[in-house]
Parts: structure tokens; C-alpha cells; sequence
């Protein structure tokens, strides 16, 4: 797996999260458990210490007394025997105290004198605690003669953790017994723990497993629909426009997969246009420039009459330079550098303007212009210069093609929108050349190469308006709509 793609990025934040998760669950389980069984344990040894001490101190002074050396003799027997059967039943009363029914704590006791010295029910107790552990509870007592009541302590002996309570009991009675500590081994509660921790690692780690697998499957799935578009996106950039992206893809992705579509589409249709633009160009300039060479040679040769050869390249001199500069006008027009400079103005005195520069034209081909407004005064925000050529190319392309009026109106719709209509009075459009009339260089059957018309709907659509082309009732038909101030 490549570490640079989104199925990388999405599995490893899956696996980082899942391994964040499972040292945090254990950390926390481990914790809270430990936390839990101590409270548990130093509960059941506080309950034990209670009933031992209460049983301690309810044989009074008499308690654990110092054996005596009574002489011998059969009194002295007797004696040493009573104080036997007592010793006995001292030791099994705390013996049964410490017999609570619990799970896995083996609790034991010592007894300790005023003087922090051990005291013992018998004088060879084989039930004796270990040295170390009377070693270790006579040093904590030791260091905690300030307190008064109960302490706790934890320690370890061999590898093997013990845990502690520790009571004082000598302003409680009047025997010589100072301090009652019971303690126990948690080695089983450790091990307890342990094999809870192997179980909880198995859980979890079985988990891990099934989320890793299951995130590997999720970020293939996401990835793919990523691989197609760019294998999409790569015919595209090879000029394979034809191809659609079909396959389903999720709701967030179907509006990227749509515009791509549409991008496409577009630029099909765009390159289409390009190459059309490109064969027409070069037809338009190769026209003249055939002209102007034929006609030149015919004067170098004197085959042509110099003044017919003369009038020639100059017709064809202007007509490219009048090519050139519709192409450049047009070229800034596409591009971000042309700068519009607008200002409010009166349309109606526009068109006025712009009807007056095409009147000498209209009247050289027996053409009136008829201009009507039913309103007197139309406010625009607008580029002069350019709103003004726009309106000019298209009622030169009506002059050209009218029998005798064209008809130019205008009027307010909607309260903000300029309705701007000019229209001949010739044979109109042929049905397949609506859709295209305002594409660059786009001949009619009776048409000329321009590109009057593009810069017209250019301009209008940089104003933020729109202009349409029909057939009406008597000729052809220019709807063009701008908004009003």
C-alpha cells in the first residue's frame, strides 16, 4: 500500500485511533480494577480487624497474659493446664474471627504489645508469621507512632505482594496489647487480575483485527471511485471527451462526477468549436491574402489593369484588418484584462446614438431604421463603447439581410429588466442555424463569415444580460434583455 494516497491516510488514522483505544482501555481497566479490588480488600480487612479487636478486648485484662513458672508440683500442673485451655481459647476465638467467607484473600493476624513486640498465644507457636513479615510490620509501626486509630501498608516479601491493616487498640483496654495487624496475600488477586488482562488482550486485539480489516475494506471501497475519476480526468486531458463517468458513486461524490460530466461535454463541444473557428479562420485570411498575392502578381506581370489590381488589395487589405481586429477585440473580451468601465447612462439615447452611425449604411442599401420606446427615460449601468458596438453588429446583420425597415424597440419588463428587440423584415433564419448563429465565424447559407454576432452576445453577457435569436412573423428577430438601474 502506497503511503501517499488516501487509502493509506484513511487506514492509518483507523489504526492509530484503534491502538489509541486499546492502551487507553487498558490503561483505564487496569486502573479502575486495581483501584476497585484494593477498596474491596482493605474493606474485608477493616471488617476483620474490627471483629478481632472486639474480640481481643472483650477478655479483658486477661488476655494473652504472661505465662507464669509455677513450681512443680501437681498444683502447679493444674495451674499451667487451666492457663493452657485459656491460651487455647484465645487463639481459636481470633482464629474464628478471621474465618469470614471471602474469595480469594487468606488473611492472618499478629498481635503486637505496647512495646511493639509481638505477642504470642504460645510460646513455640508453629503458626508463627514469617520473620520478615513482623520485621516489616514492626518497622511501620514503629515509624507511625502518630497515629491513633488504623493505618494501611503494602509490602513485598519474596516476590509476593502483602497487604495491610494495622489497628491501635491500647487506649481500648488494660492489658498489655497494643496493636492488632491483620494482613494477606494478594498474590491471587494478581493473578486474578492477570488472567483478566490476558482475556481483555484477546477481546481486544480480536477487535483491532476485525476493525483493521473491516477500515481496509471501507478505505478501499472510498478510494475507488477516486481511481476512476482520475482515470476519467487522464482522457480528458488526452482529448477523449466522449467518455461519461457511469458508475454509481456515493451522494458526495455525485455532484463532483456530474460537473466532471459536464466539464466534459463542454470541452468537447469547446474543442469542437476551436478546430470549426480554426478551418474558418484560416479559409477567411487565405481568401484575401489569395487575393492580394494573384492581384499583385497580375501587376508585377502586367497582366491586370493597375488601377482594378490597386482597388482590390485595398478592399482586401481592410477586410483583413478588419478581421484582425474583430479577432483581438474578441480575444481581450474572453480574457480577465479587459477592463469594463461603466457608468450610468440613458439607453434610449444610446440606441439613438448607435442608430444614427448605421443610418448612412441603411440608407446606401435602401434600408429605414425605425426606432420606438415606451418609455422616456431608461436608466442603464453600462460599458458605452462596448454595449455600443454590441448593438451595432447586430443591426448591421439586419441591415444586410432586410428588404426594406428594420424595426428597433425597447421597453421596461419585470421593473428591472431592459427588453431591447430588433428585427428585419427578410427571409429570417433557416431552422438549422438558430443554435448556432452566435458562434464565431459561423456561416449562414446566405451569410458571410463574422464574428459580429459573438462579440455581441460576449459584451451583453459580461452586462449581465442575455440576447436570443427567432424567426418572427416577417423576418428575423433579436431579443436581447439587460438589467436597469
Amino acid at each position: 500500500m502506497k503511503t501517499n494516497t488516501i487509502k493509506w491516510r484513511i487506514f492509518k488514522y483507523n489504526l492509530v485511533v484503534i491502538l489509541t483505544l486499546i492502551i487507553l482501555v487498558a490503561i483505564i481497566f487496569n486502573v479502575a480494577i486495581r483501584l476497585y479490588i484494593e477498596k474491596g480488600i482493605l474493606g474485608q480487612l477493616e471488617r476483620i480487624a474490627s471483629r478481632t479487636e472486639d474480640t481481643a478486648l472483650r477478655q479483658g485484662p486477661g488476655f494473652a497474659p504472661e505465662p507464669p513458672r509455677p513450681p512443680p508440683n501437681a498444683e502447679g500442673d493444674t495451674h499451667n493446664n487451666a492457663l493452657n485451655n485459656d491460651l487455647f481459647r484465645n487463639y481459636f476465638m481470633l482464629d474464628r474471627s478471621l474465618r469470614e467467607s471471602l474469595t480469594v484473600l487468606n488473611a492472618d493476624y499478629i498481635l503486637l504489645d505496647k512495646d511493639k513486640k509481638r505477642v504470642s498465644l504460645f510460646p513455640e507457636d508453629s503458626l508463627t508469621p514469617y520473620a520478615d513479615i513482623l520485621d516489616q510490620v514492626t518497622t511501620q509501626v514503629t515509624k507511625s507512632t502518630n497515629f491513633k486509630d488504623k493505618a494501611y501498608m503494602k509490602f513485598h516479601l519474596s516476590g509476593t505482594e502483602y497487604i495491610s491493616i494495622i489497628k491501635a487498640v491500647s487506649a481500648k483496654n488494660t492489658s498489655k496489647l497494643g496493636w492488632i495487624v491483620i494482613y494477606s496475600s494478594i498474590q491471587e488477586i494478581n493473578q486474578l487480575q492477570l488472567g483478566i488482562n490476558i482475556i481483555l488482550s484477546a477481546i481486544l486485539l480480536l477487535s483491532a483485527l476485525i476493525i483493521v480489516i473491516f477500515s481496509s475494506l471501507a478505505s478501499k471501497k472510498i478510494s475507488a471511485p477516486f481511481s476512476s475519476l482520475n482515470q476519467h480526468i487522464r482522457f480528458i486531458a488526452e482529448r477523449n471527451f466522449g467518455t461519461k463517468i457511469l458508475f454509481p458513486v456515493d451522494d458526495e461524490l455525485q455532484e463532483l462526477v456530474n460537473n466532471i460530466n459536464i466539464m466534459s461535454e463542454k470541452l468537447e463541444t469547446y474543442d469542437k468549436a476551436q478546430k470549426t473557428f480554426l478551418q474558418n479562420v484560416s479559409h477567411e485570411f487565405r481568401t484575401p491574402l489569395m487575393s492580394i498575392q494573384s492581384y499583385a502578381e497580375g501587376i508585377k506581370y502586367g497582366v491586370v489593369e493597375n488601377g482594378t489590381a490597386v482597388n482590390v488589395i485595398i478592399d482586401e487589405s481592410k477586410r483583413l484588418t478588419h478581421l484582425v481586429e474583430d479577432l483581438l477585440y474578441l480575444s481581450r473580451l474572453d480574457t480577465i484584462e479587459e477592463n469594463y468601465h461603466f457608468s450610468n447612462l440613458d439607453f434610449n439615447e444610446l440606441i439613438n446614438s448607435c442608430v444614427e452611425r448605421m443610418n448612412a449604411i441603411a440608407l446606401k442599401n435602401n434600408i429605414k431604421i425605425s426606432f420606438n420606446t415606451s418609455s422616456d427615460n431608461i436608466n442603464i449601468y453600462t460599458d458605452e463603447e462596448k454595449l455600443s458596438r454590441a448593438i451595432t453588429n447586430i443591426i448591421s446583420n439586419c441591415i444586410r439581410y432586410a428588404n426594406s425597415v428594420v424595426s428597433i424597440t425597447s421597453d421596461i419588463i419585470d421593473n428591472n429588466k431592459i427588453k431591447l428587440t430588433i428585427s428585419d423584415d427578410g427571409s429570417g433564419f433557416d431552422f438549422d442555424e438558430l443554435p448556432n448563429i452566435f458562434e464565431r465565424f459561423y456561416k449562414g447559407k446566405q451569410g458571410k463569415f463574422g464574428l459580429g454576432l459573438a462579440i455581441s452576445k460576449n459584451v451583453i453577457e459580461k452586462h449581465g444580460g442575455k440576447i436570443t435569436a427567432e424567426n418572427s412573423e416577417s423576418g428575423a428577430l433579436f431579443i436581447i434583455e439587460l438589467p436597469a438601474i
